[in-house]
């Protein structure tokens, strides 16, 4: 068996679950071997050690620690921001924590350098790339995603004014987005401004937790503009 597995996250397993199955068909079609954890799944912890509770983090991360052991898993592989800085920077902190985690969007960017791989839009569109707060401040991944959309055909990729470093959070990280549902829209309402002045056709993003609240934040005041994950609209493209 295989040691790599693929972790979907609470949110893509329960409220975004087309981003979960997503991954997964581009996984298989790409011929990775590899495990699902399924509805055996344990939360993260993210949103725990994020607000302070700390030892009730820690119990979860004792349980996962067990339970990847159990699974003889070496590498994991998530689409949720949140999960990849929460397995590869807050586990360690406090466990002793050996197993890789990759964000997919490092994962998917390694095979398409690799195997030289060529994907198409089916027709010609104008992104913008939005870089969740966990992936680019927390993990400093920021070029992988772009790699990814560079590399599809008839996708012309445009920045924001503030992108990379300098990106202006979803609103939604960090337990704002249940703990401060209005905050949380009002500052989604405003990452969409800033693709807007754009003209893009659709903002991509690469985090479960952006994907629901920029489209929140739209349906709110009536945009047009939608978001998609990077999964999601890679699927589309392969």
């Amino acid at each position: 068996m295989t040691g790599l597995a693929y972790y979907a996250g609470c949110t893509a397993a329960y409220r975004l679950q087309n981003i979960a199955r997503s991954t997964v068909k581009i996984l298989k079609r790409l011929g990775v071997d590899f495990k699902i954890i399924g509805g055996n799944e344990i939360c993260c912890g993210s949103i725990l050690f994020n607000t302070g509770l700390i030892d009730e983090g820690v119990k979860l991360a004792e349980k996962n620690r067990k339970q990847f052991a159990d699974l003889r898993i070496e590498t994991l592989i998530t689409e949720c921001a949140g999960c990849a800085k929460t397995f590869r920077k807050v586990y360690p902190e406090h466990l002793d924590f050996q197993i890789k985690t990759l964000h997919l969007t490092e994962y998917l960017d390694g095979i398409i350098k690799k195997n030289n791989l060529n994907f198409s839009h089916k027709y010609p569109i104008k992104v913008t790339y939005h870089d969740p707060c966990h992936l680019g401040r927390g993990l400093g991944i920021y070029d992988p995603p772009r790699n990814i959309i560079k590399s599809i055909k008839n996708v012309q990729l445009v920045e924001m004014k503030r992108s990379g470093e300098g990106s202006r959070c979803c609103g939604a990280g960090g337990g704002v987005k249940a703990a401060f549902p209005e905050t949380a829209i009002k500052l989604g309402r405003e990452r969409l401004r800033d693709a807007e002045q754009l003209g893009v056709d659709l903002i991509i993003t690469a985090c479960p937790f952006c994907t629901r609240n920029l489209n929140d934040a739209a349906n709110s005041y009536g945009s047009g503009l939608k978001t998609k994950d990077l999964s999601e609209f890679l699927l589309d493209c392969i």
